[in-house]
């Protein structure tokens, strides 16, 4: 993965963290109205910090070179064990992606896409065998 795209991106959302994490959901619920009902008992605001703190993590721990399998093979069963399923995860995907372009505009680089298309495909491949029997 590319640790300095990663955080570059990341960094510049920063600032910004409550919204673009509002704004995530949002489009999420509106472009897959499926996936409302993962969240129907979720105290939302919650649920936004759990999301930066989550991308947070990634970030660095791709920037230090950890493993970052067990962490994600947890949050995976975590999910799994919400009702979340493998058809899911692409839906998540494309949400983050266009969110990070409507947040950074042509800061949203080409190489930054990729970035965040390789990371979260290795995020989601992780959490899906995590909760596979």
């Amino acid at each position: 993965m590319n640790a300095p795209l990663l955080k570059e991106s990341f960094e510049l959302i920063a600032p910004q963290k409550e919204a673009f994490a509002r704004q995530f959901y949002e489009r999420l619920f509106t472009t897959y109205p499926q996936t409302r009902p993962l969240f129907a008992s979720t105290d939302m605001r919650r649920q936004e910090s759990a999301l930066m703190a989550t991308l947070a993590a990634v970030v660095a721990g791709v920037e230090r070179g950890e493993n970052l399998v067990p962490v994600l093979r947890k949050l995976g069963e975590r999910h799994y064990r919400y009702g979340v399923q493998p058809e899911h995860y692409p839906l998540v995907g494309q949400a983050l992606l266009a969110t990070f372009s409507d947040f950074l505009g042509p800061r949203f680089t080409p190489a930054m896409q990729d970035a965040w298309v390789q990371a979260f495909e290795v995020i989601s491949s992780q959490m899906i065998a995590a909760g596979e029997p």
